[in-house]
């Protein structure tokens, strides 16, 4: 398979989880920021790998200039530092609505008009905010809450503790500066989470040679059954999937090979009612559960009984399974 076919069917296959995961539950999540923070973050990536900003802009299919200009529109605004041109513009337009572009443009003014101009097209087109008339009289209104259905106040608090457990068990010892780089979760919420996870005993705050508001954990689980907290429980699956991958692209081994600690692996078994293998099939994946369960139960209880040493590698397992036949039959009631 070539390179560029395989990226077009991972993007494809991310964008049918993003939407299955905005619609989980019956709601339906703004999805506005999300082109926003895939280019930002995949261009800093690419920097972070020595690729050449021109080379970056090429592989957008955008001329330089515009690359620019898209990138100053995700980076701080000179009128509200701290802020992203796009969430400065987004939070002025929610708080002064309904606000005229005359306004806008006054408001914003240390800012390239540009890309202002440029923000307020995306807000628009992206169904996130609305607009009337026409020029500098143009008047602008945030789209009402309720085209957004948001579940409960408590499921998100809880969503949001479980995001944050998983990022200090990920990342420990994790300062509060990292975890809230890698979450993005506004200052209040993830100082509410922090402080819940530290109240029950989920994480907790250590001196990482000085640094304050450091935090570590040494476990996380979602119980199998459990309601709340599957969102993370979903970031866990696939950031340890994402990670094996990119960890052996890296190396540079594109292949498999018997004795591999790190890859992956899939498998498909046909099989029909009264198929004398159907049942040892379909538990493939309850009896990987009870196997790795059992292992990490008996790791921990060593673990618990020695000190251990400086450098400790963690063997990060995923696995995943699914039976297409019905998958296809709930699609098509």
């Amino acid at each position: 398979m070539k390179t560029q076919a395989l990226i077009d069917g991972v993007v494809q296959q991310t964008t049918v989880l993003i939407a299955h995961l905005a619609t989980a539950g019956g709601i339906r999540a703004p999805l506005a920021r999300i082109a926003n923070r895939v280019f930002l973050e995949l261009s800093e990536e690419l920097q972070r790998q020595g690729v050449k900003k021109n080379v970056i802009a090429d592989m957008f299919g955008m001329a330089l200039r515009t690359y620019h200009r898209r990138v100053r529109s995700l980076a701080g605004s000179e009128t509200e530092g701290g802020h992203t041109v796009w969430d400065a513009v987004l939070d002025y337009v929610r708080d002064e609505q309904p606000v005229s572009l005359h306004q806008i443009k006054r408001r914003f003014r240390n800012d390239e008009p540009s890309v202002v101009s440029g923000v307020l097209n995306d807000l628009v087109g992206s169904g996130f905010v609305y607009r009337s008339g026409r020029g500098d009289g143009s008047v602008f209104r945030l789209a009402d809450a309720r085209d957004f259905e948001q579940s409960s106040e408590e499921a998100r608090r809880e969503a949001s503790e479980h995001l944050v457990w998983l990022a200090i068990y990920r990342h420990g010892p994790a300062t509060r500066a990292v975890i809230a780089a890698e979450l993005r979760l506004g200052d209040e919420e993830l100082d509410r989470a922090l402080q819940t996870l530290l109240s029950d005993g989920r994480i907790e705050a250590c001196d990482d040679g000085g640094a304050a508001n450091t935090y570590r954990s040494t476990r996380f689980d979602v119980p199998v059954g459990a309601s709340q907290g599957w969102e993370a429980a979903v970031l866990d699956h696939f950031q340890a999937m994402v990670t094996a991958m990119a960890v052996k692209l890296r190396s540079g081994r594109a292949r498999a090979r018997s004795g591999d600690e790190t890859g992956g692996a899939t498998y498909t078994i046909d099989v029909w009612p009264g198929h004398p293998f159907e049942s040892e099939a379909r538990g493939l994946l309850a009896e990987t559960r009870k196997r790795v369960d059992d292992l990490r139960e008996r790791v921990d209880a060593h673990n618990a009984r020695v000190k251990a040493p400086a450098a400790v590698d963690a063997v990060v397992f995923y696995a995943g399974q699914y039976v297409k036949g019905e998958e296809e039959t709930r699609d098509d009631e």
